[in-house]
């Protein structure tokens, strides 16, 4: 992977505040992030994402609810990290869980709300600390008997608590009750958001595709 990847605007996928989000010229199963600019936060986006997703991997062996990070690659807008694109069944770019209650006029929230919840009690008893847990960060792959499966896609959050969590040795504890407090809040925030959606939406109602870069 030591070439030179060359990106066009038409693989653009979406942008957040410090990534952009490109898919894989060479393969669609792939999406490559890249920094924005040049400031720390920027920069670091990647690298902490990285380090995120190692830090998961070493503590859980083989984890479906997570888009997998395979390293930096050159690119002709810079260097970039290559994830997964996680997919529909029908092989559909999978939507946030922010484009499907805030961006669309009918979507089946008692039921978003539920898969969420079960998402939540499978990950706060399995320690997945997984912390960065919000509407854009989280996609709803449709699975073809028309179920959700969620995704996360943006892991930033575990690396930067890393460091203060590993203070005590009660980390097990201490991760679970932050586990329980940012699950709880996602829960909330997919009630709330989709009562005030007209407040949220863009100017453009324009989706083509998962980002996780909101950070």
């Amino acid at each position: 992977m030591n070439n030179m990847i060359s990106l066009d605007s038409n693989g653009l996928i979406n942008s957040g505040k410090v990534r952009v989000c490109y898919l894989h010229p060479a393969n669609p199963n792939l999406v490559i992030k890249l920094p924005v600019g040049k400031k720390k936060e920027e920069q670091q986006a990647n690298i902490k994402e990285l380090k995120g997703y190692q830090i998961l991997m070493r503590e859980h062996v083989d984890l479906f609810c997570i888009s997998h990070c395979y390293g930096f690659v050159n690119t002709n807008r810079g260097t970039g990290l290559v994830c997964d694109c996680i997919r529909d069944d029908n092989g559909e770019i999978s939507k946030t869980i922010w484009d499907i209650i805030v961006c669309q006029e009918e979507c089946d929230l008692e039921y978003i709300h539920q898969v969420i919840g079960e998402f939540c009690r499978f990950l706060i008893p399995n320690d997945i600390f997984i912390f960065d847990l919000n509407l854009k960060n989280i996609v709803l792959r449709l699975k073809h008997d028309g179920s959700y499966e969620p995704v996360v896609i943006d892991l930033k959050g575990r690396y930067e608590s890393h460091g203060l969590m590993s203070l005590s040795r009660h980390i097990g504890y201490l991760g679970r009750r932050k586990l329980e407090r940012k699950c709880s809040q996602l829960l909330d925030r997919i009630l709330i958001y989709r009562k005030n959606r007209t407040e949220f939406q863009p100017a453009e109602k324009i989706f083509r595709g998962q980002e996780g870069l909101t950070h």
